[in-house]
């Protein structure tokens, strides 16, 4: 026997063991077990077929009471039908089955038959005519018994003629032209003195397009002979041929484009591994792009049932897998438990016609798009999109079904195919007008071959088993998020890095900025900013990663990783800091200062410096009783909200965890947690007519200037290829596949991320059209405020209409939030995009005197106030800037894209001095979201002042930061002013677009602004129900409180947290002693060292210490010093009139809504693509100056897809 392969799933890992597929090998093994299947054919052919004994003419049955005869109304097809009632004779057809066959089938004569050449309706009515199971025509069909071999037949031959034979001879003589053609051209080319150069080049070009041709020739033959099968088809299924596989196809036909093409993604995966390991030297790569069913479904060609005696080695295989897999109890339980039915499928599939130029008949195929870099292995690949068009497919599949009681009555489907399938594929560049380059010989077997290698991993005896139970429920609404929790992280500063560059100021020589990812996965989940020529950083950074039960099953560990910045080069290693996470899940609800020394990259090296950090686990919390409603949708009008069809879509809940899910909404006692966010369908999909009415009106005065009402078709050239972006907050998150040109694309894709306060969090989706050279155009957006939509429930699964686009459809997308159990401080608790703006008309700098130029910059934006602005205060202590607004002047405002990572920076400037002669700083994350609040900060003068506004360094602090290069900081005098965060994108963030996915988060802004599904100002709201249900709450337990204690009785009586408020700002160290175990909670204990500069003397500590619980090693920290141990343990506002101004500004945004929705110039293709070419250089420009001059960004994460890329 050929070598056996172990089964593998789609899309396993490949090892050394399980080797990539590849052509080469695939090939040599083709003809191993030729000679035994040659000797079974040889037997095949001697056993004797059943003969015509069997079978007797038919006789009318006559096995129905006598007046009962009666005609009714079919109520499945609607159509009339007469019924009678069966009598005891009907018994003997029950134990002795026949079926009607027609005599041409049988070889015997007959007085009707179907032929290929006879028309369609002449055929339609021959097969009518001797039709079972009472043919009208006598003498036309025999009783064959249901056991009979002509019974498992197609009853009728295809009505076609077959081109085989002139398929075959015009090859052959194509084939000699072709070498003909090459001859003449060379030989006489060289006659009359051409080059061989030259001739041979063109000769060859000649015959392939020659070749070419004829290969189209046959191709459109065959595409002919199949559509004249599916004639057939359909023409059985209208004369209700029995016992015949059309009912299957019709179904097919129905489902087969509902299918999700996700379900394809893991056949799409070992496709490019196969291919990835057999290309030739002159492709450098290759990647399959996409992979689509189309709407032109498979058809199944016979199907029969088996014993189990006929699938023994499908039986093994299970077993086989079963006992590498799962336990033996569990195998043991799968394999005894509940029937099994076994069945064998023929099945093929042949493309329909298509046009080259028409997108949308190539996507009703199924199909993939490659693409191959052409180059050299590992130096270059040049990208050479190639559209895949899969042209016919025949084989034969066992399925064997294990049945369950429960329903759906279906749990596991393990299928094999029987022997390698025929497939044959088709190739064209993605140009407009290309040519079927897989006739090409050449290319042609090698990717022929490669989806053949990609098949024979599924040839028995290998298999592949599917969960039936679980793809069968059909409910999709999830109803809990996939994370357990929250990993919440405070990077605080380092000290004592290594000097990484050559240069560098005193203390400095280094450009660090840090990473938390996991360390099997590798993938940076959060980046701090950069620190520029300094070896003591601080960040004062937070983060909250999501803990998944994928990364405790897989062991994983929170990688802390320190890098050093550099322009022109790789970054380099400063050290590193492991967690393990198994651990830290076993110590939740609670906060845990570090002080870890760095380990290295190698096992058991060190690098020079510590980190200062916290790190905590928060899982979800159980939901109170006390905030249950009755999930039934609360913007209904009052006499509406009992109507059943009116309530959401719930989906199926199995248990009480479920059910409180949908009957409870979110808990004000906790505010933060992680946000799910899923879009599942689109439906009526199309593109707005944005050319207005068309043609003359004459002779068509009374008919509609536009088309209107549903759109009529599903696939159409003239439909969009619709993805979609999630923003969370105003940031984007997550973008869908595109979906060719459909009118229902399903994506059922999502994402889950942290949100701080859900009383806030708005999530915006944007459905996009994908064009090329090309922006693309909004279709729709669809925003959700969080308090809006989780009002009764913490799940909501609505249909949303599209609205602020060219398109119209209704979208489907479910909404989930499952609270953390802690609580954030209020500044904690807001957005981080969002505008700095004062709310005082006066800056004042008392102690300052200088006559100066006020520049202020935050994180990308910059504003300044002029010296002319300035002017000495009357008391004579200082100067003062008025800003007081005055015809739109004077208005300093300063977008914010990183609000937790920024301060405002203010520079003064005195005339005729370069740079800036004192600096101010206030942090962001201190403001609280829409909140004015006065501010009194010191005005600080030294000679580096890239480290003094660039660490966190507030007046409390100042000491800790006594290093080399800020010896000389001083206090001159005070800044004052009032000011407020404004959360959430406005105008002035438009100088933030350095790309196109900050110009469509910006533009999804703009249109749900413009169409005023979006307010301006975001504040928080908590719907009034949960407001009620919240204060009776707390009043009932107000009896319950008493015994309490007095801090636990503040905790649940607050109704806005600060658990551990005090933990922020506070060096990590001030809570523990110098054996690095914890003596004070952080935020709930005063700290016992200083909170900024902490020591390392435990004199002054009272009290014992806490449990070693607590301590760095059994939280499962590896850094240099434990690295060993831990390895080895476990685990708007009303108008009042329009003034100029507001008039100028609603021309500006009418100007941009028609710019935004493709009208006025922008309608046309041309101005679309010089406005795309004109944005794309900007881009780049912006790129090459941030590259050139720096930033204060590191590794930042991607934007998540489905794809990974």
């Amino acid at each position: 026997m050929a070598e056996q392969q172990q089964q593998h799933a789609p899309g396993g890992y490949y090892s050394g063991r399980n080797k990539i597929p590849d052509i080469k090998t695939f090939v040599a093994n083709l003809d191993k077990d030729k000679k035994e299947r040659d000797a079974k054919l040889a037997e095949q052919t001697k056993l004797e077929k059943l003969g015509s004994t069997e079978s007797q003419p038919h006789h009318e049955a006559k096995a129905a009471k006598k007046g009962t005869l009666k005609t009714v109304t079919d109520p499945t097809t609607g159509n009339e039908v007469q019924i009678e009632d069966v009598d005891k004779d009907f018994m003997k057809a029950a134990e002795n089955p026949v079926l009607s066959v027609p005599n041409a089938n049988l070889g015997k004569d007959t007085t009707v038959r179907t032929d290929a050449s006879q028309t369609n309706p002449e055929y339609k009515y021959n097969q009518d005519v001797t039709a079972p199971p009472d043919p009208v025509a006598e003498g036309s069909t025999s009783d064959v018994p249901i056991h009979g071999e002509k019974t498992n037949i197609l009853f009728h031959p295809t009505p076609s003629v077959s081109y085989e034979p002139m398929y075959a001879s015009l090859e052959a003589q194509a084939g000699g032209l072709c070498v003909g053609v090459v001859a003449a051209i060379v030989i006489l080319g060289k006659m009359f003195g051409g080059s061989l150069k030259g001739l041979i080049p063109l000769s060859m070009c000649i015959a392939s397009g020659l070749w070419l041709w004829m290969k189209e020739v046959v191709r459109s033959g065959r595409e002919v002979e199949w559509s004249s099968e599916q004639s057939r088809g359909e023409t059985a299924t209208a004369n209700l041929l029995p016992e015949s596989v059309e009912w299957v196809n019709t179904l097919l036909g129905i489902v087969w484009g509902l299918i999700n093409p996700d379900m394809f993604a893991g056949v799409a995966d070992t496709l490019e591994d196969v291919m990835g390991a057999s290309v030739p030297g002159v492709i450098e790569n290759v990647r399959v792009a996409e992979i689509n069913q189309g709407n032109n479904p498979i058809r199944i060609l016979s199907l029969r049932a088996l014993p189990d005696s006929h699938v023994k080695e499908l039986k093994d295989s299970i077993h086989e897998e079963n006992k590498k897999n799962k336990a033996p109890q569990e195998a043991a339980a799968d394999e005894e438990g509940g029937d099994y039915y076994n069945i064998e499928a023929s099945f093929a599939y042949h493309a329909k016609p298509s046009d080259a130029k028409n997108t949308s008949s190539k996507a009703r195929n199924m199909h993939m798009q490659l693409v191959f870099y052409l180059g050299i292995k590992g130096l270059f690949g040049v990208p050479l999109p190639i559209f895949v068009e899969l042209q016919g497919l025949v084989g034969t599949v066992r399925l064997r079904l294990q049945m369950s009681p429960e329903p759906p009555f279906l749990k596991n489907l393990t299928f094999t195919l029987m022997g390698l399938p025929q497939v044959q594929a088709g190739c064209i560049p993605m140009v407009e007008k290309g040519v079927n380059i897989l006739n090409l010989p050449l290319i042609s077997n090698f990717v022929n071959y490669a989806i053949g290698a990609a098949a024979s991993m599924y040839v028995a005896p290998k298999s592949m088993s599917l969960d039936l139970g679980a793809m069968l429920q059909g409910d999709d609404i999830a109803k809990d998020v996939i994370a357990m929790g929250v990993m919440w992280i405070r990077i605080h500063r380092a000290i004592g890095l290594s000097k990484q560059d050559r240069r560098g100021s005193k203390g400095g020589g280094s450009d660090p900025y840090i990473t938390l990812s996991f360390s099997k996965y590798g993938k940076p989940m959060y980046c701090t900013r950069v620190i520029t020529d300094d070896l003591n950083p601080i960040w004062e950074e937070t983060a909250a990663l999501l803990v998944t039960p994928e990364l405790i099953k897989a062991d994983e560990q929170l990688s802390v990783e320190l890098w050093d910045s550099d322009r022109s080069s790789a970054d380099d290693i400063v050290g590193k800091v492991e967690l393990s996470m198994q651990k830290m899940i076993q110590h939740p609800g609670k906060m845990y200062p570090q002080v870890s020394k760095l380990a290295g990259m190698e096992k058991d090296s060190e690098m020079p410096g510590e980190l200062h950090w916290e790190v905590g686990y928060f899982s979800k919390p159980k939901f109170r009783p006390a905030l249950r409603t009755d999930g039934k949708n609360r913007q209904l009008p009052e006499n509406l909200k009992d109507a059943p069809e009116l309530q959401d879509d719930k989906g199926t809940l199995n248990n009480a965890d479920q059910d409180a899910v949908a009957h409870t909404p979110p808990d004000p006692l906790w505010p933060s947690g992680i946000c799910s966010v899923v879009v599942h369908q689109i439906v009526n999909l199309e593109l707005e007519n944005i050319y207005g009415s068309e043609g003359n009106r004459k002779g068509r005065e009374y008919e509609p200037a536009k088309p209107f009402g549903e759109n009529t078709e599903e696939v159409s050239k003239k439909l969009p290829t619709s993805y979609c972006t999630i923003l969370f907050n105003d940031q984007l998150v997550y973008r869908t596949r595109a979906k060719v040109v459909s009118s229902k694309p399903i994506f059922n894709a999502g994402t889950e991320r942290f949100m701080r306060d859900w009383r806030s969090g708005i999530v915006t989706v944007t459905v996009r059209d994908q064009r090329h050279r090309q922006h693309d155009p909004i279709l729709g957006v669809v925003p959700l405020r969080l308090s809006d939509m989780l009002q009764t429930s913490s799940q909501v699964t609505r249909w949303y209409p599209l609205d602020g686009g060219i398109g119209f459809g209704r979208i489907r997308i479910s909404l989930l939030f499952r609270s953390i159990e802690t609580r954030l401080p209020p500044n904690m608790l807001g957005w981080d995009v969002g505008t700095f703006e004062f709310t005082s008309d006066r800056i004042l700098a008392l102690g300052y005197h200088s006559n100066a130029k006020l520049k202020m910059r935050t994180g990308g934006s910059i504003g300044q106030i002029s010296r002319t602005r300035c002017r000495s205060l009357a008391e004579g202590d200082g100067m003062y800037w008025d800003i007081a607004e005055q015809d739109g002047k004077n208005n300093v405002r300063l977008p914010v894209k990183y609000r937790y990572r920024a301060p405002v920076v203010f520079e003064f400037h005195n005339a005729g001095k370069r740079g800036a002669a004192a600096y101010s700083i206030i942090w962001l994350h201190q403001l609280v979201d829409n909140t004015p609040v006065d501010i009194n900060i010191p005005i600080w003068t030294t000679k580096n002042g890239a480290r003094l506004i660039q660490n966190y360094i507030t007046e409390e602090n100042i000491k800790a930061k006594d290093v080399p290069g800020l010896e000389d900081v001083q206090e001159i005098g005070r800044l004052q002013f009032r000011c407020q965060f404004k959360a959430g994108t406005d105008e002035d963030h438009k100088a933030f677009v350095m790309d196109n996915d900050s110009r469509e988060t910006f533009e999804t802004w703009e249109a749900c602004l413009a169409e005023g599904v979006r307010e301006r100002h975001v504040d928080k709201r908590l719907p009034p129900k949960v407001a009620e249900l919240h204060e009776q709450s707390l009043t009932e337990g107000r009896d319950v409180l008493k015994e309490a204690d007095p801090d636990e009785r503040k905790k649940w009586l607050a109704k806005d947290g600060q658990d551990w408020s005090g933990a922020f700002t506070h060096d990590p160290k001030a809570y523990m002693d110098s054996f690095g175990r914890k003596r004070a909670e952080p935020g709930a204990e005063a700290p016992v060292h200083d909170p900024h500069d902490p020591s390392d003397d435990d004199d002054n500590i009272p009290g014992d210490p806490e449990d070693d619980s607590d301590s760095s090693s059994d939280l499962g920290v590896q850094d240099a010093e434990n690295r060993g141990a831990a390895s080895d343990m476990d685990g708007s506002a009303d108008n009042q009139g329009i003034s100029p101004k507001e008039q100028k500004k609603r021309e500006v945004a009418n100007k941009k809504s028609e710019k935004r929705k493709n009208r006025g110039l922008m309608q046309w293709k041309p101005v679309r693509n010089l406005a795309f070419a004109k944005d794309e250089a900007k881009f780049g420009m912006k790129k090459v100056s941030h590259k050139l001059t720096g930033g204060l960004t590191g590794r930042e994460p991607d934007i998540e897809t489905e794809t990974g890329q």
